[in-house]
């Protein structure tokens, strides 16, 4: 995909591979997706969109990653003139990523104190400067209905965007299996690999 056509959701979708890996073996996956994640639930607040939260389900890793998407270098200068707008979002995060297409867009000394960043490299995004672990604040139950409520239309969204994995299974009844990773029924699922049963079908 060249640069020109790098739309915030092309972005999302690097980010929803990125934040996608299952237990070898299992349809358990690590990770939490979830688009578009608004800062507060009120009609009076100030609101902030954080556009893209991941949550690690790892004990030993357990952490909450928000991102922030820009695809040009005046998007970005447009976030550093208020950085109150990220901090409504971050402050409940144990990492913070800035996500962009191209390094270019991001001047040396410009990234802000806590914020990491990832830079697309070919078919996938790479940490170019590892975000540092902050210390979030206890979550609110306000912020909390937002999270769940965009974890609930990102994973039926998904479907949209990308096929969900195939995975193989073994067992000593069945043998080896191909399952959706979604939800376990056998592969080609019809409602999260869509364009696998197309192909399936031609």
């Amino acid at each position: 995909m060249s640069r020109e056509i790098e739309t915030e959701r092309s972005m999302l979708d690097l980010l929803l591979a990125r934040y996608n890996s299952e237990r070898r073996g299992t349809i358990a996956d690590r990770w939490v997706r979830a688009e578009h994640v608004r800062s507060s639930q009120g009609i009076w607040e100030t609101l902030s969109i954080a556009d893209f939260i991941a949550i690690d389900k790892y004990a030993s890793s357990q952490a909450i990653h928000g991102h922030e998407i820009k695809v040009s270098r005046s998007d970005w200068l447009t976030e550093l003139r208020d950085p109150s707008k990220a901090e409504r979002i971050k402050r409940f995060c144990h990492r913070w990523w800035l996500v962009v297409p191209d390094a270019s867009i991001v001047k040396p000394g410009e990234l802000p104190e806590g914020w990491g960043l990832m830079v697309k490299a070919g078919n996938v995004l790479r940490a170019k400067h590892r975000a540092p672990k902050l210390d979030p604040e206890p979550l609110t139950l306000d912020f909390v209905a937002g999270l769940t409520a965009a974890v609930q239309r990102t994973a039926m969204r998904e479907p949209l965007h990308r096929d969900a994995r195939t995975i193989l299974t073994w067992d000593a009844r069945n043998g080896t299996r191909e399952l959706c990773q979604a939800c376990g029924e056998p592969a080609p699922c019809h409602l999260h690999q869509p364009r696998a049963i197309k192909d399936h079908a031609a």
